[in-house]
């Protein structure tokens, strides 16, 4: 589980900076491996992250210096695929041309999409990065619900593109609140941290729910895509995921498989099998990597 939060300011308005720092400490919960945010100014893509708390990164000088971009981008990181003290592996992640992506959720084929081909580190969401940044004409994100496998809630940049925010949503929670008086919209994984951040208040009347002053809370619906640009929604587009990914059942794994060993898994705690002639072996409930060492802890 990680988190990933940020914010498109379609006015000269800009948030509250102590209510954007509090929004990213608060999503410290999703992930304490490591923290970043990205944005995109003056033509270019700055990326700042670092193996450390989200808590820890709103006092470096780096964030005590930042002046909020019109658009903005976070990610904490629980780690699963990929060492956090490679700095490659932690969010953001970006490409040579100028994307720029937060994920949240996990890949199970980015081994696949690679191959043999060299990649920048680790970390399964690197997958999502080279289906985005490939040669391939047509709809990016379409072709991302087509080849990938597994679960993803992620926002794009793009410093070839400074004005357009990207959301997708595939099986991971992601929620917005539009505050209408300044006309800024927030987005985040967890809709009660965007609340307690930015001190959003239910109001009543007569008993009834009459809303929560100028903010607006959206719940993006699965397997759609978001585009917002300088006036607001530029589309708002439904996908058709072409590959589905599920866990395999026992009797399939023993079909497969001679004398497997079972363990628990350490991400969903379910017990699940592992083989040693496998060279890659992946829990059969949550799809999480398993690795050789947690045979000598059982």
């Amino acid at each position: 589980m990680c988190g990933i939060m940020g914010y498109y300011c379609f006015s000269e308005k800009k948030p509250d900076k102590q209510k954007i720092a509090d929004m990213f400490g608060l999503l410290e919960t999703r992930g304490r491996d490591a923290s970043g945010f990205a944005f995109i100014r003056d033509g270019g893509l700055i990326v700042q992250k670092a193996p450390i708390r989200s808590t820890t990164m709103i006092h470096s000088k780096e964030w005590k210096e930042l002046d909020l971009p019109q658009i903005f981008i976070a990610h904490t990181r629980m780690k699963t695929q990929g060492t956090e003290k490679n700095n490659a592996n932690n969010h953001p992640l970006f490409s040579k041309t100028g994307i720029c992506i937060v994920h949240n959720g996990m890949i199970h084929n980015d081994k696949e999409i690679f191959g043999k081909n060299r990649r920048d580190a680790e970390v399964d969401s690197e997958a999502i990065l080279a289906v985005l940044s490939s040669k391939c004409k047509g709809d990016k994100i379409k072709h991302v619900f087509e080849k990938l496998e597994g679960s993803f809630a992620f926002a794009m940049i793009n410093k070839n593109d400074p004005g357009r925010l990207v959301l997708v949503k595939k099986d991971n929670p992601l929620e917005l609140y539009l505050d209408t008086e300044s006309e800024i919209l927030y987005f985040c994984s967890e809709r009660d941290i965007m609340r307690e951040s930015l001190g959003i208040v239910s109001k009543t009347k007569l008993g009834f729910n009459i809303g929560e002053i100028s903010y607006h809370h959206f719940t993006m619906e699965n397997n759609y895509s978001l585009v917002l640009n300088k006036d607001g929604v530029e589309s708002y587009r439904k996908y058709m995921p072409k590959r589905v990914w599920r866990p395999r059942t026992l009797h399939e794994v023993f079909d497969e498989e001679d004398d497997p060993i079972l363990v628990q898994c350490p991400y969903c705690l379910s017990e699940t099998t592992y083989f040693m002639e496998k060279l890659y072996n992946r829990c059969g409930q949550c799809g999480m990597e398993i690795t050789e060492d947690l045979l000598y802890e059982m």
